[in-house]
């Protein structure tokens, strides 16, 4: 079994206006699951449902969802169905660490040691007032 890739616009209005206002987010949520159970034939715990889906029906709230929605479905060979939105930015690799027997650059080791002396520096006179206003009184 290949996998099976659809593009799907749920409308959630009527599902929607069933439930109290402080429940309607929660409801679009569990009506974007049983849509997706029957289109895509599998049962609710095989459904799973993205990060940024999630976050575009919460955008404006428990009480105000998205009241249509378009959705990228995509259903494994293990029978799991994942849904997201179709537009979902692309992570970005990050480069691999330089391992530890390489050596350091010039500019990063005498960086270092400046800004632990400056730091040291603020932190001295920040506590030399302190110390005068406690031998004055």
């Amino acid at each position: 079994m290949a996998t099976v890739e659809r593009t799907i616009t749920i409308n959630l209005r009527k599902e929607i206006q069933k439930a109290p206002p402080y429940k309607r987010a929660k409801k679009a949520i569990t009506a974007i699951r049983e849509h997706l159970q029957q289109h895509m034939k599998v049962t609710k715990e095989n459904v799973k449902i993205g990060k940024y889906l999630n976050l575009k029906i919460w955008e404006h709230g428990i009480k105000r969802p998205a009241h249509k929605i378009t959705v990228l479905v995509k259903k494994d060979d293990k029978g799991i169905v994942t849904a997201e939105l179709p537009n979902i930015p692309i992570k970005k690799q990050r480069k691999q660490k330089e391992s530890k027997g390489t050596k350091k650059s010039e500019n990063e080791k005498s960086a270092k040691p400046a800004e632990k002396g400056a730091e040291k520096e603020k932190i001295a006179k920040t506590e030399a007032p302190k110390e005068e206003a406690s031998v004055r009184s």
